[in-house]
Protein backbone atom coordinates (compact mmCIF):
# COMPACT_ATOMS: atom_id res chain seq x y z
CA UNK A 1 0.00 0.00 0.00
CA UNK A 2 1.25 3.67 -0.78
CA UNK A 3 1.65 6.07 2.38
CA UNK A 4 -0.42 8.85 -0.44
CA UNK A 5 -3.44 6.40 -0.04
CA UNK A 6 -2.86 5.94 3.58
CA UNK A 7 -2.96 9.11 4.41
CA UNK A 8 -5.49 9.94 2.40
CA UNK A 9 -7.95 7.17 3.87
CA UNK A 10 -7.07 8.73 7.23
CA UNK A 11 -8.69 12.13 6.07
CA UNK A 12 -5.07 13.32 7.12
CA UNK A 13 -2.93 15.98 5.03
CA UNK A 14 1.02 16.06 4.58
CA UNK A 15 1.17 19.19 6.63
CA UNK A 16 -1.10 17.81 9.44
CA UNK A 17 1.08 14.04 9.45
CA UNK A 18 4.22 16.30 9.64
CA UNK A 19 3.53 18.24 12.20
CA UNK A 20 2.95 15.15 14.54
CA UNK A 21 5.52 13.49 13.71
CA UNK A 22 8.08 16.94 13.95
CA UNK A 23 9.87 16.98 10.16
CA UNK A 24 9.37 19.48 7.35
CA UNK A 25 6.65 19.47 5.18
CA UNK A 26 9.32 19.02 2.17
CA UNK A 27 10.56 16.42 3.95
CA UNK A 28 7.46 14.41 4.89
CA UNK A 29 6.76 15.03 0.46
CA UNK A 30 9.96 13.47 0.04
CA UNK A 31 9.39 10.28 2.77
CA UNK A 32 5.86 9.47 0.61
CA UNK A 33 7.38 10.08 -3.07
CA UNK A 34 9.77 7.33 -2.48
CA UNK A 35 12.52 10.29 -2.96
CA UNK A 36 13.94 9.86 1.21
CA UNK A 37 13.99 6.85 3.14
CA UNK A 38 12.69 7.86 6.72
CA UNK A 39 14.74 7.07 9.53
CA UNK A 40 13.12 4.21 11.61
CA UNK A 41 12.42 6.04 14.26
CA UNK A 42 10.21 8.58 11.43
CA UNK A 43 8.76 5.49 9.79
CA UNK A 44 7.27 3.60 12.65
CA UNK A 45 6.13 7.06 14.01
CA UNK A 46 4.25 7.75 10.99
CA UNK A 47 2.68 4.46 10.62
CA UNK A 48 1.55 4.39 14.26
CA UNK A 49 -0.52 8.04 13.24
CA UNK A 50 -1.67 6.04 9.83
CA UNK A 51 -2.48 3.04 12.04
CA UNK A 52 -0.36 0.97 9.32
CA UNK A 53 2.40 -1.89 9.63
CA UNK A 54 5.64 -0.38 8.63
CA UNK A 55 6.44 -3.54 6.72
CA UNK A 56 3.09 -3.15 4.15
CA UNK A 57 4.25 -0.07 2.69
CA UNK A 58 5.55 0.01 -1.02
CA UNK A 59 7.81 3.05 -0.39
CA UNK A 60 9.58 0.86 1.70
CA UNK A 61 9.95 -2.36 0.64
CA UNK A 62 13.44 -3.57 -0.63
CA UNK A 63 13.37 -3.51 -4.29
CA UNK A 64 16.60 -5.00 -4.60
CA UNK A 65 16.74 -8.13 -7.02
CA UNK A 66 16.29 -11.45 -4.94
CA UNK A 67 19.18 -13.71 -5.46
Amino acid sequence: MKLKDVRKKRGLSQEKISRIVNISLKHYQNIEHGITMPTVNIALHICEVLDVDPREIDEWKDRRPSV
